[in-house]
């Protein structure tokens, strides 16, 4: 439960991140025609695939949390999606002149979610028999 809880823990912070980077793309674009046309091809891209690829791996990645022998895997992959976004976000939006203090709770479920699959990480990693990690 407390994997499944992470995952939802590190959705917030994902789709912010996916949408600062696609909003970042398109503003690089540099006119206004720019920025509809590479939100277009951003659509047109996102909406059969990205989606539905973006739902799968979080599918995969809450059920692998699920079996004792996939967890650890699962847990780093939450570590790593929590962690990611979060910097993606923290460096995106540490160049404006109006962050303060009060985004910080904003932040706080990514990191959490990184720090129980960085646990589920540590605690589940597949041990031989004589009780030493598997490397």
């Amino acid at each position: 439960m407390l994997h499944v809880f992470s995952v939802a823990l590190v959705l917030p912070i994902l789709a912010l991140a996916s949408a600062f980077v696609i909003l970042g793309r398109a503003i690089a674009a540099g006119s206004l025609l720019g920025l509809f046309d590479q939100l277009l091809a951003d659509s047109v891209w996102l909406i059969p695939w990205g989606v539905l690829g973006a739902g799968a791996t979080l599918l995969v990645i809450a059920v692998g949390g699920l079996f004792v022998r996939t967890r650890w895997l699962a847990g780093l992959s939450v570590a790593i999606l929590g962690l990611g976004s979060t910097v993606i976000v923290i460096v995106l939006t540490n160049g404006r002149s109006d962050a303060s203090f009060d985004q910080v709770p904003f932040f706080i479920p990514g990191v959490v979610a990184s720090c129980i699959g960085a646990w589920f990480t540590l605690t589940e990693r597949p041990r031989r028999h004589d009780g030493t990690s598997a490397t």
